[in-house]
């Protein structure tokens, strides 16, 4: 049953005959439902999509807030998540069904005109610690001094092994320290980029290596 929540000619919540309306984001949707044949076996196709959906929402679904801000300039009418989403479910996804694996090295957890470093080095020296260093590449393009550094860590041998902070430097200091001490001796990938220091602008993420943190 669908209701119409400001007279006959606004929108409508639920379904109505083959068709489904509700809100997302403050804008009223409408879709026709889809025809379903609940006998017929699932296509070779269709099982490795959802194969691909549910092993990208698997890596990226703990770190939805994370992605929510450093994309949320790039579409208003999607959310950072479902960008994100989209693009490393279409790019980053390497093997055939049912052997398949994410290629670390490819995701972008963020996409934008910032420009970020060319590269970053990344080593763990101390217990629970890893020491991030790039060469400050202030004036290039739109890049600023009070740029905002963000970490991205993640930790594949644990679940939802995910750890960040978006703002833990700036892009002038060529430097900074992250705290990932609840993860000791655990195998880490390492992604970092650059926000402005109003939040409005953002970097593509550049992939910085894995390591072994001690």
């Amino acid at each position: 049953m669908g209701i119409i929540k400001q007279g006959i000619n606004g929108p409508f919540s639920g379904k109505v005959g083959s068709v489904v309306g509700y809100e997302s984001r403050g804008k009223a949707i409408m879709r026709g439902l889809p025809n379903v044949n609940k006998s017929r076996k699932p296509s070779l196709l269709q099982l490795q999509q959802h194969a691909k959906f549910s092993l990208m929402n698997k890596f990226l679904g703990p770190i939805i807030p994370f992605l929510n801000e450093t994309k949320k300039t790039i579409d208003l009418d999607l959310t950072g998540y479902n960008k994100a989403f989209s693009y490393n479910v279409k790019n980053c996804i390497a093997g055939t069904y049912p052997d398949l694996s994410i290629n670390y090295s490819m995701v972008l957890l963020s996409r934008g005109d910032l420009p970020n470093v060319r590269s970053a080095d990344v080593e763990s020296l101390s217990a629970g610690q890893i020491t991030c260093r790039w060469i400050d590449n202030s004036g290039t393009g739109l890049a600023r001094p009070n740029d905002k550094v963000f970490m991205a860590v993640h930790f594949p041998e644990v679940d939802n092994g995910w750890m960040y902070k978006l703002d833990i430097a700036e892009r002038s200091s060529g430097s900074c320290l992250f705290n990932a001490d609840l993860f000791s001796r655990q195998s880490a990938l390492i992604y970092m980029g650059f926000l402005s220091a109003d939040g409005k602008e953002v970097s593509d993420s550049l992939y910085a290596g894995g390591l072994q943190i001690l």
